[in-house]
């Protein structure tokens, strides 16, 4: 057993009317599973809460009033009792002899099938065809909802636990009747890693695209990842969101716009997933509404906070599932494609052709006279800008030339 069916199954395990092996299996499920026990113990608690309300006294005089009116409609009972016996027993004659005049045609009919024509000159429909009228009219006649049938004022609770047994049936008739109206909820993902010879380009016309498309992008991570001279080829991490109808075209695109180097396509089905949470919403609706006609009847402040409690627990759970199913029919109606797209130089596969002989040789020359007159300028450079350094020690280099000259005139003889 799931915890869906142990909630609907609590209240008859916690009354003791389930049969042994059910028993068996909720008792190990509670034992392992931490959020049934939880529920349990609130309804134990709600239904000692309820257990403890005061007993009401009937009326003064009432039980003398039941009496006798008891006793004033005792005869119409018994000559109510006696006509109802006669006419189930005129009603059984008219069934058995019916079913032996059905079971007389029916044989009659079967005999006459195969031909595909009865003796009446009526045609049978095929298989296919009975089943295609079937669905049409199951459309055509399917129910909108079915209210859960309440029991009498009056009546006991096994009467009462029977008509909510049999309402509880027709829901699942109803809900199997429908599945095949069930939209399906598929979730397309792509991932995609591409190049491209010119990212801006691309860029352009991917964002024409997508609003050709009705799609957008919902993230857009662009970076300089090489440079080459002065050339920088870009990098970009793209998130995409598509319709679900135009995905697959919004790929074929991409694969005849750029080079696709790796690429993984998936489809899950989250049909089951998304109503089951569905139909758990509208059961927790079902039992927010009782707790709140429970709340208008309570009397005590233990009461209304124990009331309180659950109801702002089933509100919470509510909640939750609600933005589960929102965000899974997002991502059902909106695809998700992870695109990394990476700019590539154009190779180049032109040969240059080689100079003659000559045309080197005059190269050669233009760059050795260009480089004496670099060299050149370069000196005249050096010498003008270290000029305040130089002036300073040529003087001092041409007194010092000059006492040696004169004092080696004196000393020579």
């Amino acid at each position: 057993m799931n915890c869906n069916e142990i909630c609907d199954k609590l209240s008859l395990y916690i009354d003791n009317e389930l049969g042994d092996e059910e028993m068996r299996q909720m008792e190990e499920h509670i034992k392992s599973c931490v959020n049934c026990q939880k529920e349990m113990e609130e309804y134990e608690n709600l239904i000692s809460v309820l257990q403890s309300l005061p007993e009401e006294e009937p009326p003064e005089g009432y039980c003398a009033r039941l009496h006798e009116k008891l006793s004033e409609n005792g005869p119409q009972l018994e000559t109510h009792k006696e006509a109802s016996k006669i006419k189930k027993i005129n009603r059984f004659k008219w069934m058995k002899y019916g079913s032996i005049a059905a079971a007389l045609v029916l044989v009659f009919l079967v005999g006459n099938m195969n031909s595909g024509k009865n003796n009446f000159g009526i045609k049978f429909k095929t298989e296919s065809s009975y089943d295609m009228a079937a669905t049409e009219e199951n459309k055509a006649t399917a129910p909108q909802a079915i209210e859960p049938a309440e029991a009498p004022e009056g009546y006991s609770d096994q009467i009462a636990e029977e008509i909510r047994g049999e309402a509880s049936a027709n829901d699942s008739v109803m809900l199997t009747s429908l599945k095949a109206e069930r939209e399906m909820k598929i979730i397309k993902t792509g991932a995609i890693f591409a190049q491209t010879e010119d990212y801006d380009v691309f860029m352009d016309d991917l964002s024409m695209k997508l609003s050709s498309l009705g799609g957008f992008l919902e993230s857009n991570n662009t970076e300089v990842y090489q440079v080459y001279d002065n050339d920088k080829l870009m990098y970009g991490n793209i998130r995409i969101r598509v319709p679900q109808e135009n995905f697959y075209e919004f790929v074929d695109y991409l694969e005849n716009t750029v080079e696709i180097r790796r690429k993984n396509i998936n489809e899950t089905d989250v049909t089951k997933e998304y109503y089951e949470k569905d139909n758990k919403v509208k059961n927790l609706e079902v039992q927010e509404q009782h707790l709140r006609e429970l709340f208008e009847k309570a009397n005590t402040v233990e009461e209304i906070l124990l009331i309180e409690n659950e109801l702002r627990r089933v509100r919470t759970e509510i909640d939750s599932l609600n933005i589960s199913l929102s965000d899974i029919n997002d991502r059902a109606s909106m695809s998700t494609i992870n695109l990394e797209i990476e700019e590539v130089m154009t190779a180049s596969l032109t040969l240059k052709a080689k100079d003659n002989v000559w045309e080197r040789s005059k190269n050669g020359l233009i760059n050795t006279v260009n480089g004496i007159i670099r060299a050149l300028e370069n000196l005249v450079v050096n010498i003008i800008s270290s000029s305040p350094l130089l002036i300073p020690f040529i003087i001092i280099c041409l007194v010092g030339f000059f006492k040696i000259k004169k004092y080696w005139k004196k000393h020579t003889p």
